[in-house]
């Protein structure tokens, strides 16, 4: 009976996460592909996940059998709406969230939700009977969440690679029969159980893994608490290596998977969860200490160190917060609750870092927040006779108030120290690490540790948002923006994450392009050698700072296609950037998706259109299928041509430009330009172009430049398309 209830657990866990990512990426081209999709997903499905343990509290007061019947009703009613098929439509400008919960809501909701509700129910079925396991269920939990982590590893490594989206649907319906066969034998199980075995509820615990005891409100809150903490910490931990430190595709995987695996090692049968909550207790500080100080310094390197500090401090958190959770659990007559204020933490914290921090926080405050909160979690340590000094201290109290003054002060002196030094980055090192090392001696009391953390971390803050090498900082649904000054103010830098997308240095004259769009590289090459009438109305997808306005000759147009409207507002600031106004053609400026701002412009607008919209390093997918290739070569006139900026640090994309081309007869050239010494100094950086177009006539000189070579394809690989792309095979592994 316990083989077959945890065999039908992981099966739907397994589901609930292969459909996660499916679900993530058959609406990541109706909202530009933007980073933000992700935490959006997680908390429609964290809100999903709370109605189906909602739904088996309320139906917890049947008998188990009733409620094994009308689940089953439910998996049949929610098979109706199989196979689960990409949507349509386009959402609003501005702030797309509430559009992309209802996409998502009537797309995947009702399967995600039957199969959510499976989790508790089946564990309060078993905990119903007077099977040896029923005293204590809850290792029934440490199958779903290995399932979990099984169906989350198992989409982007093998079904991503094999099928389209269409047949990822497909496939999916098979695996949700399969789970509705297992839960059904499940229920059958329960069925032919003798009535003098079952009782109408769970009967209560002797096992001394279960904590017995009255469910009280500040129990429920603890346990809202240890579930929400880690949930918003693995979000803020995602967004932090995805954007700000490495923005490698499918990197989103990897805080996840560890998030799961310290639920399986926490409700696993063989963990004392005691003992685990110890080890973690110590080792908090320890990793705490690590985390914060690469945030304070904004260290970027080494890479692996850094990922690997990060991640590590994640599953400390994890094990130390989940394992306080699994040592904690209820007995059995109080299960369903228990997972229901679980459910309910996981949403709160997928709430504040998918809805509220975006909104109120300019950059990335929530990770920062969740390190502190998770610290002011750890349990104290078990308390020693106190000597004589200690006994009375204790007993007046002033020590408590050191709790609150102590991480005030110091604040108050970091603040102090770094304003009156300017906070150069040299000396938030230094008083950084002496504040962290003065930290250490504060570890044995929680509360002032982790207030004098985020004491730490807000002097940091105030002392360096308004430093003069910072000149904006914004954030929206598509990504974390700030624009730096250097060499004394004159040269502006607009960054995505980490990504540079566009740089201006100011002096007489007009601006001049910098960065990857220097003068002596693939974009200059390709506005002075490419036939007059393949330049004359260019366009581009993907606004940055505006540099390409300015390769447009006078008497011509040009336009750029941008999804984001913090992009635009930043690029026509004249106090940061002037390319959109100086420059001999005033652009158009369109709002909106790229490829679906392509769709309704009349057929040849444009000589020459130029794909540059990779954010942060990331793809969106559907701006390089083979249908949007299709679609930008029917926008361009008789003898245009296409670009596509492919620098990028950790994908290769030649051989998906080459396949696309391939399949649809273009001509494709591409260069890996590198700069010299001196044209680095001028702020030139390398960059690699496809340059496409319907014949080798069409691209003049450059068809016989050798600076530009043929694109390789990848006859091995499928040719990316909407129904199928696979972005784990152009990972550069190296």
């Amino acid at each position: 009976m316990t083989a077959l209830y945890s065999l039908a657990l992981l099966v739907s866990a397994a589901l609930l996460f292969v459909l996660e990512p499916m679900v993530g990426k058959f609406v990541l081209p109706l909202v530009g592909s933007a980073p933000q999709v992700w935490p959006t997903t997680v908390l429609f499905f964290q809100a999903a996940l709370l109605a189906g343990y909602g739904f088996a509290h309320v139906t917890s007061r049947l008998r188990a059998r009733r409620q094994a019947l009308l689940q089953l009703g439910l998996l049949v009613l929610a098979a109706l709406v199989l196979p689960l098929a990409v949507p349509t439509g386009e959402p609003p400008l501005g702030n797309p969230i509430p559009w992309l919960l209802g996409v998502l809501a009537t797309t995947a909701g009702l399967p995600f939700f039957a199969l959510a509700a499976n989790g508790p129910m089946l564990q309060r079925w078993l905990a119903s009977t007077r099977h040896r396991a029923a005293r204590d269920p809850y290792f029934l939990f440490a199958a779903s969440n290995g399932g979990s982590l099984l169906g989350l590893l198992a989409y982007p490594v093998i079904v991503e690679r094999l099928l389209g989206l269409h047949d990822q649907g497909g496939a999916w319906s098979i695996g949700y029969a399969l789970a509705g066969v297992l839960v059904a034998a499940s229920a059958a199980a329960l069925w032919l159980r003798p009535e003098a075995e079952l009782s109408a509820a769970p009967a209560p615990a002797t096992a001394s893994s279960v904590r017995a005891g009255p469910v009280t409100w500040r129990r429920r809150l603890l346990w809202l608490a240890l579930a929400a903490v880690p949930s918003s910490l693995m979000l803020g931990t995602t967004s932090f290596i995805t954007r700000d430190l490495a923005p490698v595709p499918l990197l989103w995987v990897v805080p996840l998977a560890l998030y799961l695996f310290t639920f399986v090692v926490a409700f696993s049968p063989w963990t004392n969860a005691g003992r685990l909550t110890v080890w973690g207790r110590r080792l908090l500080p320890v990793t705490t200490i690590l985390v914060a100080y690469s945030l304070l310094i904004r260290a970027q390197g080494p890479l692996s160190l850094l990922l690997a500090v990060h991640l590590v401090a994640l599953v400390v958190a994890g094990l130390l917060l989940h394992g306080r959770l699994a040592a904690d659990r209820p007995d059995p007559s109080h299960l369903t609750e228990f997972y229901l204020w679980v459910a309910l933490g996981g949403a709160v914290g997928g709430t504040f870092n998918a809805l509220v921090a975006p909104l109120v926080f300019p950059g990335l405050v929530e990770y920062p927040l969740a390190i502190v909160a998770a610290c002011l979690l750890r349990p104290a340590p078990p308390k020693k006779r106190p000597d004589f000094l200690e006994f009375f201290t204790e007993r007046t109290g002033p020590t408590r108030w050191m709790d609150l003054g102590v991480p005030l002060l110091l604040g108050s002196v970091v603040a102090l120290v770094l304003e009156a030094s300017t906070g150069s980055d040299a000396t938030t090192n230094v008083v950084a690490g002496v504040a962290l090392g003065l930290m250490v001696n504060m570890a044995r009391r929680p509360l002032r540790f982790g207030l004098a953390l985020g004491a730490l971390f807000l002097a940091v803050a105030l002392t360096g948002y308004g430093r003069a090498d910072t000149l904006e900082r914004s954030r929206s649904f598509f990504g974390i923006y700030h624009v730096e000054a250097h060499e004394h103010g004159r040269l502006h830098q607009l960054y995505s994450g980490t990504t540079l997308h566009g740089s201006e240095r100011s002096g007489p004259g007009r601006p001049q392009p910098l960065s990857y769009y220097s003068p002596t590289g693939p974009v200059g090459q390709a506005f002075r050698e490419l036939p007059r009438r393949a330049t004359e109305r260019g366009a581009a997808i993907g606004l940055g700072a505006g540099t390409l306005s300015c390769y447009e000759r006078p008497g011509g147009s040009f336009t750029f296609y941008e999804i984001d409207e913090t992009v635009v507002r930043i690029a026509r600031d004249r106090r940061l950037f002037t390319f959109l106004s100086d420059c001999a053609v005033r652009p158009r400026v369109v709002l909106g998706d790229g490829r679906r701002s392509l769709e309704r412009v009349r057929p040849a607008a444009h000589g020459l259109i130029m794909v540059d919209a990779f954010n942060s390093d990331a793809i969106p997918v559907h701006l390089i299928t083979r249908e949007a290739v299709r679609l930008y070569v029917s926008r361009t006139s008789p003898g245009g041509a296409l670009m596509f900026n492919l620098s990028n640090r950790y994908l290769n994309l030649e051989p998906v430009v080459g396949n696309v081309a391939r399949d649809l007869s273009l001509t494709c050239r591409i260069q890996r330009y590198k700069p010299a010494a001196a044209n680095k100094r001028r702020g030139y950086d390398k960059s690699t172009w496809a340059l496409l177009s319907r014949s080798p006539a069409d691209l003049g000189r450059l068809a016989r430049d050798r600076r530009w070579r043929t694109c390789r394809g990848n006859p091995s690989q499928r040719t990316w398309s909407d129904d199928y792309s696979n972005p784990l095979s152009v990972v550069h592994w190296g």
